[in-house]
């Protein structure tokens, strides 16, 4: 009975795990994940943006990495200051991923963020590489692309 039990168990959770990565198989879950991630871990260094990287194009971790590895010139402020995924300096208190638009091996993913009196969207832009989505860009709408900020 205990084999049965045990494997009963070890069934569920193989189950558990197999969704759990099906699940970050669309743009909108991976856009999901990746915001979780940048809330758990706020903030715009080297050691936030590790948290980040399994959601990130190769090309953008990297661009990344670099800004976030560039000395600052004492009694200077960074260029980016807060979190380069949330876009701001305090943490939202919610966000909320909206639906995919998907075209071929790109999408697009709506993101509201929440503070108290104020509402912010953006654009989250993926790319399918090897078969799983990652984020490309992100388009703040008045405050212009993650990209830009890497420039």
């Amino acid at each position: 009975m205990k084999r049965l039990a045990l494997a009963l168990l070890l069934a569920l959770a193989s189950g558990a795990v197999l969704r759990a990565e099906a699940d970050v198989d669309s743009p909108a879950n991976v856009t999901k994940a990746a915001y979780h991630s940048a809330m758990v871990h706020f903030g715009f260094s080297p050691e936030t943006l590790k948290f980040e990287k399994k959601w990130l194009a190769p090309d953008l971790y990297a661009r990344l990495l670099k800004k976030a590895n560039q000395p600052v010139p004492k009694g200077d402020a960074p260029d980016i200051e807060g979190d380069v995924i949330l876009d701001c300096q305090d943490p939202p208190t919610s966000f909320a991923i909206g639906e995919a638009t998907i075209d071929g091996a790109r999408a697009q993913v709506g993101v509201t963020l929440n503070w108290p009196g104020e509402v912010r969207h953006c654009v989250v832009l993926l790319k399918q590489i090897d078969g799983v989505w990652k984020i490309v860009d992100i388009d703040f709408a008045k405050d212009g692309r993650l990209t830009d900020l890497l420039k």
